[in-house]
């Protein structure tokens, strides 16, 4: 028995409106193609529907499981506007065709889902940063949320502090949420670096770009550098377009 004899054929499925097709969280590997009717994209979080994007007929959705190769869960739900007919592909079709694709192509679509994987992530932390009002525990948030490895120079003051005293740190790691900074411990004698203060602090991005916020220190540790501590910092104040460039220097 040859290999394309051992391939799922395709499948046509219908559904009604309301229906779920795919449930975020969910492990599945078909993708789908719309030949009737339209569906919805959307997360799910906190009770809250956050809406990604809507599709309609020729359109495909579930694709990102076969790029990914099959190894993360569905990274959103999708539902039937209204009544829905789809052709169903096992991604065993598509594989000979993806490897004789050209290498150029196919190092694009694999960066392309990169970025999309990263601004999924994104849009998921920013969608759940608190729950009712109630501020997201560090500890969970250090967990779940994705954080890009850096090493930048920064510096910083406390927000109550009267004169311009700045120190300097280094940022180890970002993410839409936060910071984690590196400072020495030497630092401690000009203000307090206790959990709960506020501190301002300035960096610049690759693309040149200066970003100020204000961010709570949420919990202190030794770094593994005798002689300096580790901060892990909330923002509290920070601009839409600050956010906005951090967002797009994940993604890079």
């Amino acid at each position: 028995m040859n290999e394309k004899t051992k391939i799922p054929p395709v499948a046509h499925l219908s559904y009604s409106k309301g229906e779920l097709i795919i449930k975020e969280g969910d492990y599945g590997i078909s993708i789908y193609k719309i030949f009737k009717g339209h569906v919805r994209i959307f997360k799910k979080s906190n009770n809250n529907i956050i809406p990604l994007a809507t599709l309609s007929r020729g359109e495909v959705f579930g694709e990102m499981t076969f790029f990914n190769f099959l190894l993360e869960p569905r990274s959103a739900s999708v539902e039937a506007l209204d009544d829905v007919d789809l052709e169903v592909w096992h991604p065993a079709r598509l594989t000979e065709e993806y490897k004789n694709m050209p290498p150029i192509l196919g190092y694009i679509a694999k960066q392309t889902l990169n970025r999309l994987l990263r601004m999924n992530r994104i849009v998921d932390e920013l969608s759940t940063r608190k729950k009712k009002g109630k501020e997201v525990d560090p500890e969970v948030a250090k967990r779940r949320y994705f954080r890009k490895d850096w090493h930048q120079e920064c510096l910083y003051s406390p927000v109550t502090h009267s004169s311009k005293l700045s120190l300097h740190g280094v940022i180890e790691d970002i993410s839409p949420l936060g910071l984690g900074v590196e400072v020495s411990a030497g630092n401690t004698i000009n203000f307090s670096h206790d959990p709960g203060n506020h501190l301002k602090i300035s960096f610049q991005l690759p693309s040149g770009s200066t970003i100020n916020v204000v961010a709570i220190i949420r919990s202190v540790k030794k770094s593994k550098v005798p002689g300096y501590l580790f901060l892990g910092l909330e923002f509290k104040d920070i601009s839409k377009d600050a956010l906005r460039q951090i967002g797009f220097f994940m993604m890079s």
